[in-house]
C-alpha cells in the first residue's frame, strides 16, 4: 500500500535538497506519495504543491508578524491534511515553521522525519528539547551536528551535505562563457542576492552601485545570479538603469563556478561558493529588531555557513550597517589587486569540501528514511 508523506520546505535551497531526496526515494521504488510545500525542484519529482515556497520566503521578525495571517493559514491547512490521514511528515530545514508543524503532528501522533536540521548550534540549545520531543528521525548534514546532539544525549544520522553531488558544474570557462555571450578578457564578478524577495531589495542595490565603482576602475563583469523562485520584473526594475549588468537565470552553479569572486548574501549561497573555492564578500541585513534579537541569542562567531564551517573567518562578513557599497567595494578590491591574499583565500576554501562528508547524502538520507518507515530504525524519542 503506498503511503502518504506530507512535505515541508520552504526556501529554494530546500526545494532542492528535498527533491534529490524524493527522487532517490523514487528510485528505490520506495511507493510513496508526497504532497505539502515546496518549489519546482520538488514538484518536478511529482510532488503534489499546496503552496510554493515564493509565498513562504519570509527574513526576519518584523516580516513574520507582518504575514501571521498568511502563516497561521498555512498552518492550519497542513494541519488539516494531517487530520485527513498521512503516514510520516517530513520537515526540511526551515526551522521556524517546520517545528510548530512538528509539535502538530506530534500531538496527532504521527511520526515526524527531520532532514536537514535547524542550527541549534548556533542558537539557542534550548530548542534541542523540543527536537527530542517532537521529533523521530534527525538526518544532520554537517558532522558536527551530529556531536551537538550526542552531547544532548539525541541520536542523529549523519548523511552528509547535499552540496557534494549537486556542485559539479563544467570547468571549461571558454564554454560557460561562449554559452552566455560573454567576452573572454574579462574577470566576472558574481552577485547572489539571495532567493527571498526582501532580501533582494535589501541587498541588489548596494551591489550593484559597488560593481557600478569596480568597473571604472577594474577590467570586470558583473553579473547577477537570479533566483529561480523569484520573478524576473523584480531584478527587471532594480536593474532597468544599469545596462552594463548581466543578468543569468538558472544556471548560478556554474556562474560561481566561473566567477572570479563574488558578493553574496549570507545563506546557502556561500557555502556553495566557498565549496566551489570562490573567494566570497557575505552580505547580511535584516530589521533592527530582528538583529536586536539575533545578537541577544546568537552563540557563533561569523554568520556565513563558509566560515562556520571552516571555523575560522576565511572570507569577509558586511552586516547592518557595515553593508554598504563603499564597504563591499574596499573588500573586493583586496581580491582584485593582492594576488596572495586571493590565493590565502581560496586555499582556506578548500578545507569546505571535505568537511562535508563526500557524495551521496541524498542516497543515505533516503536509505534512512526508508528504513525509518520499515521499522528498521527507532524513534530517537525511545
Amino acid at each position: 500500500m503506498k503511503k502518504r508523506i506530507l512535505i515541508i520546505a520552504g526556501e529554494a535551497s530546500g526545494d532542492h535538497h528535498a527533491a534529490d531526496l524524493i527522487a532517490e526515494l523514487n528510485a528505490r521504488q520506495a511507493n510513496i506519495e508526497f504532497f505539502g510545500i515546496g518549489g519546482d525542484a520538488m514538484e518536478a519529482q511529482g510532488v503534489t504543491l499546496s503552496y510554493h515556497i515564493s509565498k513562504m520566503a519570509f527574513l526576519g521578525v518584523a516580516e513574520i508578524v507582518k504575514h501571521l495571517p498568511f502563516i497561521r493559514r498555512v498552518k492550519k491547512d497542513m494541519e488539516s491534511a494531517m487530520d485527513r490521514g498521512v503516514d510520516a511528515v517530513l520537515l526540511v530545514d526551515y526551522p521556524g515553521f517546520n517545528l510548530m508543524l512538528a509539535e502538530s503532528a506530534r500531538k496527532r501522533n504521527i511520526p515526524v522525519i527531520y532532514y536537514i536540521s535547524p542550527q541549534l548550534w548556533a542558537w539557542r540549545e534550548g530548542r534541542v528539547e523540543k527536537i527530542r520531543k517532537r521529533v523521530d528521525l534527525m538526518m544532520v548534514i554537517f558532522e558536527f551536528e551530529q556531536k551537538f546532539y550526542a552531547r544532548h544525549g539525541i541520536r542523529a544520522e549523519f548523511v552528509g551535505h547535499p552540496l557534494a553531488d549537486q556542485l559539479n558544474p563544467e570547468k571549461d570557462d571558454i564554454a560557460f562563457r561562449k554559452g552566455h555571450g560573454l567576452a573572454t578578457d574579462k574577470k566576472i564578478i558574481g552577485l547572489f542576492p539571495g532567493s527571498r524577495e526582501n532580501e533582494v531589495k535589501r541587498l541588489l542595490p548596494e551591489m550593484l552601485e559597488a560593481a557600478t565603482q569596480l568597473q571604472a576602475e577594474y577590467d570586470i563583469v558583473p553579473i547577477i545570479g537570479q533566483a529561480g523562485n523569484l520573478p524576473d520584473s523584480l531584478y527587471r526594475d532594480l536593474i532597468a538603469n544599469r545596462p552594463e549588468v548581466r543578468l543569468i537565470k538558472g544556471d548560478s552553479h556554474r556562474l560561481m563556478q566561473h566567477s572570479y569572486a563574488a558578493m553574496a548574501a549570507s545563506g546557502t549561497a556561500t557555502l556553495e561558493l566557498g565549496f566551489l573555492q570562490t573567494p566570497i564578500v557575505v552580505l547580511y541585513t535584516v530589521s533592527p529588531l530582528t538583529y536586536w534579537l539575533g545578537r541577544m541569542l546568537i552563540k557563533v562567531d561569523a554568520i556565513s555557513l563558509a566560515n562556520i564551517v571552516l571555523g575560522q573567518k576565511a572570507v569577509p562578513e558586511l552586516i547592518q550597517k557595515d553593508m554598504n557599497s563603499a564597504s563591499i567595494v574596499l573588500e573586493m578590491k583586496k581580491y582584485l589587486t593582492d594576488p596572495d591574499y586571493y590565493e590565502s583565500v581560496v586555499e582556506k576554501l578548500s578545507g569546505i569540501r571535505p568537511a562535508l562528508g563526500g557524495s551521496g547524502a541524498a542516497e543515505k538520507a533516503a536509505s534512512s528514511v526508508q528504513r525509518f518507515l520499515n521499522g528498521e530504525i527507532s524513534s530517537l524519542r525511545g
